[in-house]
């Protein structure tokens, strides 16, 4: 059996040991190694991902984060993006390789984790994997560890989100319902206007220029804070045309408010929307698209499906615990959400022809990419206006 000979050596009060089969051999790996920790290529393996993260978070993250309501410079992030990071870390990461050692970590590890997060929506799993290769990558900058693990991960099969265009049925719906609706202006608005949410609730009649046809979009509720501040990149501030199917309505809204009012305040008329004010309006909305388009509702209002009832024909509500039991009968798409309107919109302006850098300019994007990936596949129009154009060229 081959003997091999150990030698130890400190550096900075720690001690470290190699082995060879020669003591030439040992002073030759010692001394190699003394260079690596020299060149900081090898640091102490004591220092787990768990502690790793918290002081990647606190140092590198925490001190990005701005205060409500300032201005959105270049490489900051809101309070809210800064928990969403703590979130899946500690949700979804921490838990699968917290305790190992930094060093210890490889491709394959990570890559587990992100196997784990098959057929959840592509922006949880894309978030995941974002934290993953920052955390890493820093890691490997400052020479905690010699290679980065996350620099190769790949996405596992996820769901595209619930961001689509209405279909001609919704659509019909939606604009039914909005006759009578209290929030029936609002939902037209975003559907014409193309606004987010956040933009709406900030809107004021001063934003408005009739004479010209132009709503200025200059301002929008900060995601997380409720602050009113710039739009949520410089491309957000930017000017959109007042639709004729609202620009009448959306005046004799507006007729005899300051110029300060909000456009689409509360019920009381004064206080500006808030987060939740958004998500209850349209929420109280889609509940009556699903019953105008066929869902039945008991009594007390809980929406059920006539053919899952008890013995004694009560109805059988679902256990959001339990994913086996009915959907009482809901006849609106899980999938219809509100930022569907503003989807619908980009498409819309893309069949009728506009160019893709106008639309880009009207959607707030900074990157003409996010209004490819917005903007919904023209299906049987683009094929109907291609044919056109080459039936044209050959007549001409």
């Amino acid at each position: 059996m081959t003997e091999y000979i150990s030698k130890s050596f400190r550096v900075d009060g720690k001690v470290y040991n190699v082995k060879g089969r020669t003591e030439k051999e040992c002073y030759e790996k010692m001394a190699e190694k003394k260079e690596m920790l020299r060149r900081g290529e090898v640091k102490p393996k004591a220092l787990t991902v768990e502690a790793w993260a918290e002081t990647w978070l606190d140092t590198y993250l925490k001190p990005k984060v701005r205060k409500p309501g300032a201005p959105k410079l270049k490489g900051t992030m809101t309070q809210k993006s800064f928990a969403m990071y703590g979130e899946k870390l500690r949700g979804y990461i921490l838990p699968a390789i917290g305790k190992m050692k930094l060093a210890d970590v490889r491709d394959v590890d990570l890559q587990r984790i992100l196997n784990r997060q098959a057929e959840t929506s592509f922006s949880h799993a894309s978030k995941v994997r974002m934290i993953m290769r920052a955390m890493f990558k820093q890691a490997h900058v400052s020479r905690l560890i010699v290679y980065d693990p996350a620099l190769a991960l790949t996405l596992p099969a996820v769901k595209q989100g619930g961001r689509r265009s209405l279909t001609e049925e919704e659509r019909a719906v939606l604009l039914d319902v909005a006759k009578t609706h209290r929030c029936g202006l609002w939902v037209r608005f975003m559907l014409y206007e193309g606004l987010r949410p956040g933009e709406t609730a900030a809107l004021r009649v001063k934003h408005l220029d009739f004479d010209r046809g132009l709503i200025s979009v200059e301002e929008a509720v900060e995601s997380g804070s409720g602050v009113v501040g710039a739009p949520k990149s410089a491309a957000g501030v930017r000017y959109v045309f007042i639709a004729d199917e609202i620009k009448d309505e959306l005046q004799a809204a507006v007729q005899g408010k300051d110029a300060e009012d909000f456009v689409f305040p509360q019920t009381d008329g004064k206080t500006m929307m808030t987060a939740g004010t958004i998500q209850n309006n349209w929420r109280y909305f889609a509940r009556q698209m699903d019953l105008a388009m066929g869902a039945e509702s008991t009594s007390h209002g809980h929406i059920y499906d006539p053919k899952d009832l008890r013995a004694d024909g009560s109805p059988i509500y679902p256990d959001p615990r339990d994913k086996t039991r009915p959907r009482n009968g809901h006849k609106l798409a899980d999938d219809l959400v509100l930022y569907c309107l503003r989807h619908t919109y980009c498409t819309d302006l893309g069949k009728k022809g506009v160019p893709i850098e106008d639309i880009k300019y009207l959607m707030g994007h900074e990157d003409i990419s996010m209004t490819l990936t917005v903007y919904s596949h023209p299906g049987e129009e683009a094929a109907e206006r291609a044919a056109g154009i080459v039936r044209a060229a050959k007549q001409a």
